[in-house]
Formats: structure tokens, C-alpha cells, sequence
């Protein structure tokens, strides 16, 4: 069988685990909660199978691949440092779905940031609450180039629209499980202002899916 340029990275993903203090594995499993397997295929067409297990109990498949970068950023492979620290939130499901959204809007050329502000021109703030009660809040700048996620409210900024819900309501909007139309009839999602600017969320959950392909698990 050829060589695999991956097996470096798992030599160092065990290497890196093994050397992990008592402490730190069971904080580790605490986050990541679950079992991956990995095929991997060179270019000479062989594949190989790596199996980890970073797990005590269930966990599901999008959740599952949301986690991935806990384990790689032990080997410093994750985001540039500070870029999640930016927008994150410990308890919040959410935090990782902002992220990716973020990402989007970094990888996009000039042109399509004009294009995408062109077509949704809003200022949002997003305001979620986890099982704890506790609250996260991000403003999103789709109003003007280049269009930005910063994590809290920004002072000076009147948002045009702002929105209220849960963690896993969020969740469920970005994975097209509920419409931002039906999640505002229903309640779920609680909205201040321009509310034209809140059924604008589905295009930007869809491009997001669409273009980021870490979230393209199925339920």
C-alpha cells in the first residue's frame, strides 16, 4: 500500500492524546463526546480506515462533526488563534454555527461580499439562551462591506432587526429543520424591527450549508 500523508497527523493526534494528564482526557471526552472513523484515500486510489473513540455517551452526527475541531486544535491544527475566541461562547451549540457562518463570509471574494450585502442589507442582532438560562449575542453586519460577525453588541450600532431564541431553536434554523417564517409564527423566535430582514436568515443558513461543507451531515 502507498504512503499516506495523514498518518503523521494521527501519529501525532495519538501521541498528543496519549500524553494528555488524567485531568485533560476526561475533559476532552467531556466535550467532544463521541466516536469517529475516518477513510482515507491517496492518490494511488488505496484507502485507509482510522478509528478514534473520544467518547461516554451519544451524541449526533451533526454534533459529532461540530466537535472535530476540539480534537485537532490539541494539535494545534484548529482556527487561527483568537478567531474563535472571538465569537465563541462556552454552553452554546450555536457558537460553532456562528463560527462557520463567519468563515463563510471570510472566504468570499470582493465581489460576492458586495453581492451578498447587496442582497440582504441588514444590521441583526442575534440573541440566544441556552438550557442554563444563560444568554450569548452576536452582531451581524450584512449592511455594509465587507459584512462581519462580532460577538456581543456593538455600542453605536442600531440593529434593524433583533432576535430572540433558544440555542437549540437556532439549531434547528440553520439545519433547515424549521423556516425563519414559521419559527417567528410560532413563537420561537422573538423579533424586534424589520421583520422582512428575519425570513433573509434562510438564504444566509442555506449559502452557509452550501459552501461550508462541514455541516453537510445528515440526520
Amino acid at each position: 500500500m502507498s504512503t499516506f500523508k495523514s498518518d503523521e497527523i494521527f501519529a501525532r493526534l495519538n501521541e498528543t492524546l496519549n500524553s494528555f494528564p488524567a485531568g485533560e482526557r476526561q475533559e476532552l471526552v467531556k466535550q467532544v463526546n463521541s466516536i469517529f472513523e475516518f477513510h482515507l484515500k491517496n492518490p494511488a486510489g488505496d484507502v485507509k480506515v482510522w478509528n478514534a473513540e473520544v467518547k461516554k455517551q451519544g451524541l449526533g452526527p451533526l454534533m459529532v462533526a461540530m466537535k472535530l475541531d476540539l480534537i485537532f486544535r490539541s494539535l494545534g491544527m484548529g482556527p487561527a488563534p483568537g478567531k474563535e475566541s472571538e465569537l465563541h461562547y462556552d454552553g452554546f451549540e450555536t457558537s460553532y454555527l456562528i463560527l462557520q457562518i463567519a468563515e463563510y463570509l471570510n472566504v468570499m471574494t470582493d465581489a460576492e461580499k458586495k453581492d451578498f450585502v447587496a442582497r440582504t442589507r441588514g444590521m441583526y442582532l442575534i440573541k440566544v439562551k441556552n438550557a442554563s438560562g444563560q444568554v450569548a449575542t452576536w452582531t451581524m453586519d450584512m449592511k455594509n462591506v465587507p459584512p462581519t460577525i462580532k460577538k456581543g453588541k456593538v455600542d453605536g450600532v442600531k440593529p434593524d432587526l433583533t432576535v430572540e431564541c433558544k440555542d437549540k431553536d437556532f439549531m434547528d434554523l440553520f439545519m433547515g429543520k424549521i423556516t425563519a417564517q414559521k419559527a417567528f409564527m410560532t413563537g420561537r423566535f422573538k423579533v424586534k424591527g424589520a421583520i422582512m430582514l428575519g425570513v433573509k436568515l434562510d438564504a444566509i443558513m442555506k449559502e452557509t450549508q452550501e459552501k461550508m461543507g462541514f455541516f453537510k451531515s445528515k440526520l
